[in-house]
């Protein structure tokens, strides 16, 4: 399905650059779509989302969900592991197992990062977990997660230290989308939707001594969130907005967790006359429509 979205500021001034030759290779990137139940059951989901610091090169002031490109650290080939194995993880996005899998650490170490959900789970196969597996505390939390984001600490490492193993299965793949060619900065971006799991709680945080991705974040229903883009009270790119559609079609969890995705890579395309250029972006098929198992 071909949809039309007005061209985002940031890539209009690119347009007007000129596109570089040759055109930047996209960085593999992962973002996750955090969502819980509401207050009252059945009645849809509920998504984490942050807003951009302004003086971002990519996406300034953008809402968006927690995610960003790969940490060369991602690519462990020991990370504490639990859920469908790697090589089915290969199989499902159709990329080398060890790709698919530093994609994965990817997702996990961003949603810690950027919100203070760790989708781990006690690693039963580490040494004694029961001595090792302790409460953190919300400060032990916070220096965590500013040495991720400082690149100081890798997710095995702090996996490892804990004793806990990633929970692969809690993630399901949702879309893909690389950023169009006249940006200077392109992500080949993976979506996940992932559930928050019991006990956890999503927290905004800002790091010392790194710079100031997000400035805020909270939970918002899917279509308040569109509404809001409407009256003019937040930006969203497009992926974002075709996600938040998504979502907002979604009767509960259950059905938006067994949703069956097509993972066909969605290129949009700078189209139309100077004075009115916009994005086309040809929309995959999905096998199931959203909220109907």
């Amino acid at each position: 399905m071909l949809r039309r979205f007005p061209l985002p500021t940031d890539l209009r001034d690119a347009v007007e650059r000129g596109v570089p030759q040759p055109p930047a290779e996209p960085v593999t990137a992962a973002t996750v779509m955090l969502v819980r139940e509401p207050p009252i059951a059945g009645t849809g989901v509920e998504v984490w989302v942050l807003r951009r610091a302004d003086g971002l090169p990519a996406a300034p002031g953008a809402t968006a969900f927690p995610g960003g490109g790969l940490d060369e650290r991602d690519a462990d080939p020991d990370v504490p592991w639990r859920g469908a194995p790697v090589e089915g993880w290969g199989r499902r996005l159709g990329l080398p197992d060890e790709d698919a899998a530093a994609l994965l650490c990817a997702a996990v170490r961003e949603t810690y990062e950027e919100c203070g959900v760790l989708l781990a789970e006690v690693d039963d196969a580490a040494p004694d977990p029961g001595a090792t597996v302790l409460p953190v505390s919300a400060e032990d939390e916070d220096a965590e997660r500013a040495a991720l984001a400082r690149r100081e600490l890798p997710l095995s490492d702090l996996l490892r230290r804990r004793g806990l193993a990633l929970r692969s299965d809690l993630l399901r793949p949702w879309a893909r989308w690389t950023t169009p060619e006249p940006a200077a900065r392109r992500f080949d971006t993976w979506f996940f939707v992932a559930a928050v799991p019991a006990g956890a709680r999503a927290r905004h945080q800002g790091h010392p001594g790194h710079e100031q991705e997000a400035v805020e974040g909270a939970w918002w229903r899917p279509a308040a969130l569109l509404d809001a883009e409407a009256e003019g009270r937040v930006r969203l790119l497009p992926p974002t907005r075709v996600a938040l559609e998504e979502l907002a079609a979604a009767e509960d969890l259950a059905a938006l967790l067994g949703t069956r995705r097509s993972l066909e890579e969605v290129l949009p395309r700078v189209a139309g006359a100077p004075d009115d250029l916009h994005l086309l972006a040809d929309l995959p098929e999905h096998p199931d429509p959203v909220g109907v198992v």
